[in-house]
């Protein structure tokens, strides 16, 4: 009886699941329609300029640049006495924490797992549900991020949105021994750390470590201003400001990130069917777990529970979709709308297969 009275309970999770999906789907429909219409018009106007020369007549224009990248500023931790000629530095202080995990049965029963691991933020222990795994309150130390504000490519100076955005390809290890004894810390490897063995740390442990930008050469596409860069605003309403190590031409970014663009539609798109299957299973749950006591019985409805929950989400997933893209695509709206109708049509088929195996079980029975 549990069961089914913890199954009639998942469906009010079921309904928010769904919702959630839905409009995870919508919403990434219509980005992924910005995000094209944004790259093709970037694609129609970009403009490949050297860095060498700051020519007036691209001012407000997208344009892509690459050149070497210059910064003659040194950045200063003051704290570990750590000193580098770099466009951004960033210290990166991790603890050695409780983390909890848990786990719910098909009966509703929830047990708690712990393990320990590094993490830059404080994990709060209060709210665990287990005694004796007590995290540190706070830091001893805080993450930090230092910029310079005079980096150039060729003649262009970067805004400091760029700047913050550079990569933090390189690890700091040359440490000051005398300045890392006044912090009662020790240096191991590319750490610096209260731990006595980094190996074998114990929960409180800290570890400090820096990284910082050593590019050689890096690219831009953006909007010229005056000598420095402002955001592209596409007519779709995206905002497009890129940086990134090396020497590549405006197609090639554009081309980067119609790839990424890409990527992230996909991984939302099954992330929003999953959202509406496992609803529906969630809604549909109390019909397998009513007849979860007849063995035989129970495992077919159960299969059938499971089918009919992913072929309704994966029809309500093509269905938000198909709507979504009607308005901008047409054809593959009206095709996704027709492949849903096909779907259909096999779940039919297929339940009305499974009810009559059903009641043969049951007659025989």
């Amino acid at each position: 009886m549990q069961r089914i009275g913890n199954s009639f309970k998942g469906i009010i999770g079921g309904f928010i699941f769904i919702i959630i999906g839905v409009g995870l789907l919508w919403w990434n429909e219509g980005n992924n329609v910005k995000n094209l219409k944004t790259t093709a018009e970037m694609e129609d106007i970009v403009i490949d300029v050297k860095s060498d020369k700051v020519d007036s007549k691209n001012e407000g224009k997208l344009i892509a640049t690459h050149g070497k990248l210059t910064n003659e500023k040194e950045l200063t931790d003051e704290t570990f006495g750590i000193t580098i000629k770099t466009p951004i530095m960033k210290r990166v202080v991790e603890v050695y924490q409780w983390v909890e995990d848990s786990n719910t049965d098909d009966n509703g029963n929830t047990t708690y797992s712990y393990k320990k691991e590094w993490s830059n933020n404080i994990i709060d222990s209060s709210e665990f549900h287990k005694a004796g795994h007590d995290n540190p309150k706070e830091k001893k130390y805080e993450d930090k991020t230092l910029t310079s504000d005079d980096v150039k490519v060729g003649e262009f100076s970067l805004s400091s949105v760029q700047i913050e955005r550079l990569s933090t390809n390189g690890e700091y290890t040359d440490y000051n021994q005398e300045k890392v004894n006044e912090s009662n810390l020790k240096i191991s490897g590319k750490y610096l750390t209260n731990s006595v063995d980094l190996e074998n740390p114990q929960i409180g442990d800290i570890k400090v470590s820096f990284v910082y930008n050593n590019s050689k050469d890096v690219s831009v596409l953006a909007v010229q201003s005056g000598n420095s860069f402002i955001d592209f605003v596409s007519k779709a309403g995206k905002n497009i400001n890129r940086i990134k190590d090396g020497n590549h031409s405006g197609i090639d970014m554009i081309n980067s990130i119609r790839e990424e663009n890409k990527f992230l539609k996909w991984i939302l798109r099954l992330v929003g069917c999953l959202l509406c299957i496992g609803g529906i299973a969630a809604i549909l749950k109390p019909i397998s777990a009513i007849t979860s006591f007849v063995p035989i019985l129970g495992s077919l409805v159960g299969a059938a529970v499971g089918f009919v929950s992913f072929i309704l989400g994966l029809c309500l997933s093509l269905i938000v979709i198909a709507i979504a893209w009607i308005r901008f695509r047409p054809i593959l709206g009206i095709s996704l709308l027709a492949i849903v109708v096909i779907l259909l049509v096999l779940l039919i088929i297929r339940s009305k297969k499974s009810k009559d195996t059903t009641s043969q079980v049951a007659t025989s029975n």
